[in-house]
């Protein structure tokens, strides 16, 4: 009966997901599978029957000493830390039922898959503090709103003549609050006509004349108007840029930025939000 439970105990330590070692009390290897060889002695051929005191010196001094302080102790532990040779594991040892069960899990490739995500992560936050340098520096108004039309981002250049009055608005109000009207200067753009508005819904607009006049234009200001959507990854309509010039610094031979080349640029900025 017993050799057959060890027989069993030994096809459950061949199919177990992490190096575990079965240990007697007096600290001697009952059992152990592969993945534990591996670690512990991979000059050795079998770990069965030698003691735990003898194999584990040098570099495996730490290991050793987690097991043997857990068992005379009788306290378990859990997730312990330590480095097995070149490899960074984390270690369980807890009582069993006659017998001490030491089960290691190699973490390697997890936490250097965990580092080069990090890496990817810091990399992409450098190139988006650095796309909202050049945007913030560029003398073209930039206005970007979600799915919802709320304004989610506006640039430096924008706020010089719309502040907050388009963040702060809801969509009936905008046109009135930011003073946005029509070419003649009198008709205040309807909601409906409104570039982002028209954007979110898969229309690009392109090089419309507007007006815009409010307590802080100081005066009347004739703008190109532009807006285009951009898209998630299954295609959808993610969100909608405008982009505005004053008509008084448009270079009239200048070639036009293409609406399909801004709604990529900003694709860019935003997509680590939705990753």
């Amino acid at each position: 009966m017993v050799k057959v439970s060890f027989e069993i105990l030994k096809d459950l330590l061949a199919t177990a997901e992490h190096a575990t070692l079965v240990l007697t009390s007096d600290q001697k290897i009952a059992a152990c599978n592969e993945r534990a060889r591996h670690l512990i002695a991979p000059e050795l051929e079998t770990l069965e029957g030698r003691a735990l005191p003898d194999i584990c010196t040098g570099r495996l001094l730490r290991f050793y000493n987690l097991v043997s302080s857990a068992m005379q102790s009788g306290d378990a532990v859990t997730n312990s830390e330590l480095a097995m040779g070149d490899a960074a594991c984390t270690m369980d040892v807890r009582r069993g039922d006659g017998f001490w069960i030491v089960r290691i899990r190699d973490v390697t490739e997890q936490l250097a898959n965990l580092y080069k995500l990090r890496q990817a992560e810091a990399e992409k936050e450098e190139m988006w503090q650095l796309m909202m340098t050049a945007l913030n520096g560029i003398s073209v108004g930039i206005v970007v709103a979600d799915a919802q039309g709320g304004i989610i981002y506006v640039n430096r250049f924008a706020r010089k003549f719309i502040g907050d009055l388009m963040e702060r608005s809801r969509l009936e109000d905008r046109a009135s609050n930011m003073g946005l009207y029509e070419a003649d200067g009198v008709t205040l753009r309807a909601p409906h006509r409104q570039g982002i508005q028209r954007a979110l819904k898969g229309e690009t607009v392109m090089g419309e004349r507007l007006v815009l006049r409010n307590e802080l234009t100081e005066r009347a200001l004739n703008l190109h108007s532009n807006a285009a959507p951009f898209y998630d990854r299954e295609g959808n309509i993610a969100g909608a840029v405008g982009w505005i010039y004053l008509l008084d610094q448009l270079d009239e031979n200048a070639e036009p930025v293409r609406p399909e080349e801004s709604a990529e640029i900003i694709d860019l900025m935003f997509r680590k939000n939705r990753e």
